[in-house]
């Protein structure tokens, strides 16, 4: 015999009910809070807790406090087997169905992950549009929470299981879901090296944006892929495609008269104005300015490698979108970029200086820091 089937004849010769919920305990993993147990086996503390505890005196399963643990994982390997193979979907299906309708809104994203990977384990048995929707917004919940703590392998999973239980009239019956889970998507594969299928799906994803917003969010991530990838020329024509979208005026290549222009239309915005007064400007609230303040930002550098009349020409515009708008992340580093461009190349060093010091005062003084490292570099 194997340890796998000592176990299982070790776990046969408990008392059926035992049994049962040895088998829920491993649907939910090595270890559960006897709360949660109680709500899987849809009986009262007191019964969940007697019905374990002949598990507990074989030294199979330990309780502290109020979490149940199997002292081995080939124990819970064998308690799992305690379910009927063709029932074990069905089973998770239950419990994933449990864990939502009894997680209270303001809880869910911290129990995320406990419920997506329960309904996960049983969605081939969802059947429902209405539930398959609900699951893959669970599951677009998961991936962003796993790629904030860069488990970038484990945020792609979540993404994909998301998608797949949309089917292909996803972006006619529900475009915005269908729309983050792809972009999510897209970016993980790029963050995991997957970066053929990154290409081809941002790629995509491109001609299905229905908003200046969803146009500029992949927008964004396509720079940043060609960036990575060394291909600065293509990174600029993706974020020019895009800023012609938003403004037919802009140049397809720009010349040192556009960026003069641009300049000169600062100065005037500027006024008798001072520099340091623009510490108080309003946050920039519309969203499309936003957006394209977005790919902005990551155009600097692409632009900064290839062609530095573009990215004169993108820092100038970032700060005339700043004083027109408002503030926002981007204005930060669009000012320290700017103290560098009114220095280096207009030889206005004393302007230049004053903007450096906006810069990092928006990032120290009004908490616009989402580009923290770039502005202090």
């Amino acid at each position: 015999y194997n340890v796998a089937d000592l176990m299982a004849a070790k776990l046969s010769r408990l008392p059926p009910t035992t049994q049962k919920v040895l088998g829920q305990l491993a649907c939910l993993g090595n270890a559960a809070e006897s709360e949660t147990l109680a709500l899987v086996h849809e009986a009262s503390d007191e019964a969940t807790n007697a019905a374990l505890w002949e598990a507990v005196r074989a030294g199979l399963v330990l309780r502290s406090g109020g979490t149940y643990a199997f002292l081995h994982d080939r124990i819970q390997e064998a308690a799992y087997t305690l379910i009927v193979e063709d029932e074990r979907a069905m089973a998770h299906l239950r419990i994933g169905r449990l864990l939502a309708a009894r997680t209270p809104p303001e809880h869910l994203e911290e129990n995320i992950f406990d419920i997506v990977n329960q309904f996960d384990r049983g969605a081939a048995l969802i059947s429902t549009e209405r539930e398959r929707e609900q699951v893959a917004t669970f599951n677009l919940m998961a991936g962003k929470r796993a790629k904030a703590a860069t488990a970038y392998a484990a945020a792609l999973r979540y993404f994909v299981g998301g998608r797949l239980l949309l089917e292909e009239n996803g972006w006619e019956q529900c475009y915005q879901l269908t729309f983050d889970l792809e972009l999510n998507r897209g970016e993980c594969e790029y963050l995991t090296g997957e970066l053929a299928a990154a290409e081809e799906r941002l790629s995509q994803l491109s001609t299905r944006a229905r908003t200046i917003v969803h146009a500029a969010a992949g927008t964004c991530v396509r720079i940043n892929l060609y960036t990575t990838l060394d291909r600065s020329n293509r990174a600029v024509e993706v974020g020019l495609e895009y800023l012609r979208r938003v403004d037919a005026r802009w140049p397809q290549h720009a010349t040192a008269q556009d960026v003069q222009q641009e300049y000169d239309r600062l100065r005037q915005r500027l006024g008798s104005g001072s520099i340091e007064g623009l510490l108080d400007l309003p946050l920039m609230t519309d969203p499309d300015r936003r957006a394209t303040m977005d790919v902005l930002t990551v155009l600097t550098s692409p632009a900064l490698f290839t062609d530095l009349n573009l990215f004169r020409l993108v820092v100038g515009r970032m700060a005339s979108l700043s004083l027109e708008y408002g503030n926002s992340d981007g204005s930060s580093l669009a000012y320290a970029w700017l103290g560098g461009v009114l220095g280096t190349h207009f030889g206005d060093y004393q302007a230049g200086f004053r903007f450096g010091k906006l810069g990092l005062d928006l990032v120290e003084k009004r908490g616009l820091d989402r580009f923290r490292a770039r502005v202090y570099l």
